[in-house]
């Protein structure tokens, strides 16, 4: 894969949801705690992929390139630009022999509330 560092121009915040108490009333609420910020590169799949995935549970799925790091794993959960919090379904690593290696991250909208 090549990419210039001008794809990576957009940033995802990566972490769980925690149990925090409220600073109002002491009860316990389900919030997204950020363990961590990258920068990304969306990546978007050929129209011959996306009638591939037709059917099977990565129908509604997207695709972003992160720098290889080892610390993402696939129980976290991702905040895109959007607002919006998605699970990982799944991390590709790069497994090349480069220098400057990327992994490909596969994202499905959260269907768990966080506040």
């Amino acid at each position: 894969m090549k990419y210039k560092p001008s794809d990576f121009n957009k940033i995802v915040r990566l972490g769980s949801i925690e149990s925090v108490p409220n600073e109002i009333n002491g009860n316990l609420m389900e919030t997204f705690v950020e363990d961590m910020k990258l920068h990304y590169a969306p990546k978007t799949r050929t129209m011959t992929q996306q009638y591939t995935l037709l059917g099977t549970k990565l129908e509604d799925t997207i695709l972003i390139v992160i720098r290889h790091n080892s610390a993402v794993q696939d129980k976290m959960l991702a905040q895109l630009p959007d607002n919006k919090y998605y699970e990982i379904v799944g991390i590709s690593p790069d497994e090349s022999n480069n220098i400057i290696k990327y992994d490909i991250v596969t994202l499905k909208l959260s269907q768990k509330g966080v506040e």
